[in-house]
């Protein structure tokens, strides 16, 4: 395989196997003891603990999986994306159909399918022959657009600010204080597309073009968000943002592999060693391995039970039948809390809506968009809000990805303003 590749796939293709083979140990070793392992083996009457034979059959899959994104000739971008899609979505299920009874196979093959269609999306092209605002425009409206809608914030959520909040202080306090003083649903909405879209654009702009105002406005406006709802995540996709900034992008994916396999054999360590499972909780289940698991709980539940998406438009086809939110009600059907959301991401909702031919529907729409993407040239610079939005797949509803945190806004973006950006702002060919 080594001479069939560059060096920097090459690293990549290891590091990937390492991974998996990690992802693996760690659930062997250390996830039947964790508590929400726990909670959905009791209300499943699930059994844990390796099939070699379909460890053999994930394992098989998996490499093949490898290979294919290794050997085929897509553009980098596409390369770095279908990756992650292959952590984020293919590593756990095959670990979980390798170690769960029983497990509807449909959930691998789902994500096997979500895999190969972003693979095949890549090597699609997709031309738009549309005008694109140049520097100075893209700069100026931006700024123009991060100004007139971080305004209303300002006027509302100026009066409840807690500065304790910066130091992770009365996080839930003010959280819950601002949700009961302010209703006000358009600004749900803007707040993502700000600090999850515009601003950081407008912040990547400011810091490859050296424009010192534009970076101090950009991180003051993202704190100042942060402090209007006290959400972390806003300070996740800064990071996020500032970390992947630099490098190509196979570089992007060698730094993530490596950070990532570095994070979870510390947290192996410790949960073997200490009995401390705060790191692995923290990071490989909450992130990677939970979206799965959660995909178990809504194949169990919606089977021949769809909604026909009455909870996105209720009365497009059914009137919604339930009295609280699908997220809600498996939170306290299958983990006994009438209070903790378990929302997942494009697999578990597709199903929920419309079984395996809403899985397709969602597949095809997530294939199409990243094809987009794909073609448009963009610089890796700007590849920290692409990573954020791609996890997002794996959390929330694709009409939620798409509408309210912003990955509408993002295509809008990446047309207009970042296409073609790849040419005039990375040095060497990614």
């Amino acid at each position: 395989m080594k001479y069939f590749l560059d060096q920097e796939k090459y690293k990549n293709f290891l590091l990937l196997i390492s991974l998996f083979l990690l992802m693996q140990l760690c659930f062997s070793l250390v996830f039947e003891n964790l508590g929400v392992y726990i909670k959905v083996k009791d209300s499943l009457k699930l059994t844990y603990g390796i099939n070699y034979f379909k460890f053999f059959i994930s394992l098989m899959i998996v490499l093949t999986s490898i290979t294919i994104l290794s050997v085929t000739k897509i553009k980098d971008f596409g390369y770095v994306v279908s990756s992650l899609f292959l952590i984020f979505s293919v590593f756990p299920s095959a670990i979980h159909f390798a170690n769960i009874e029983p497990f509807d196979i449909r959930i691998f093959v789902s994500h096997i399918l979500l895999f190969i269609t972003v693979i095949v999306s890549c090597k699609i092209k997709i031309s738009f022959y549309n005008k694109v605002f140049n520097k100075r425009h893209s700069i100026l409206l931006l700024l123009f657009i991060s100004v007139i809608g971080t305004i209303p914030f300002i006027i509302y959520y100026s009066p409840y600010i807690n500065l304790k909040n910066l130091m992770f202080k009365e996080i839930y306090e003010t959280r819950a204080m601002m949700g009961e003083q302010i209703k006000i649903t358009y600004l749900d909405y803007i707040y993502s597309w700000l600090n999850k879209i515009i601003i950081p654009c407008l912040l990547v702009y400011g810091i490859y073009y050296k424009k010192r105002l534009i970076v101090f406005f950009s991180v003051l406006s993202i704190v100042f968000l942060f402090l209007c709802g006290a959400n972390k995540i806003v300070f996740v996709g800064l990071f996020m943002m500032l970390i992947l900034y630099p490098f190509t992008y196979k570089v992007k994916l060698t730094f993530f592999l490596r950070f990532l396999i570095g994070i979870i054999s510390i947290a192996l360590f410790l949960s073997i060693v200490f009995d401390n499972h705060l790191l692995m909780q923290h990071s490989l289940r909450r992130n990677f391995m939970l979206p799965s698991l959660l995909d178990i709980l809504y194949f169990d539940f919606f089977e021949d039970n769809y909604l026909l998406w009455s909870e996105v438009i209720n009365g497009l086809f059914i009137d919604y039948p339930y009295d609280r939110s699908s997220a809600l009600i498996i939170g306290e059907k299958y983990f006994g809390i009438d209070i903790w959301s378990a929302n997942n991401g494009v697999i578990s909702n597709s199903f929920a809506n419309f079984g395996i031919i809403g899985n397709i529907i969602n597949i095809a729409t997530i294939g199409f968009y990243i094809s987009i993407l794909n073609h448009l040239n963009i610089s890796s610079k700007f590849f920290g809000i692409i990573f954020m939005m791609i996890v997002l797949f794996y959390n929330s509803a694709l009409t939620t990805v798409l509408v309210s945190h912003g990955g509408i806004i993002l295509l809008m973006l990446a047309l207009f303003f970042l296409k073609n950006t790849k040419s005039t702002m990375d040095y060497e060919e990614n």
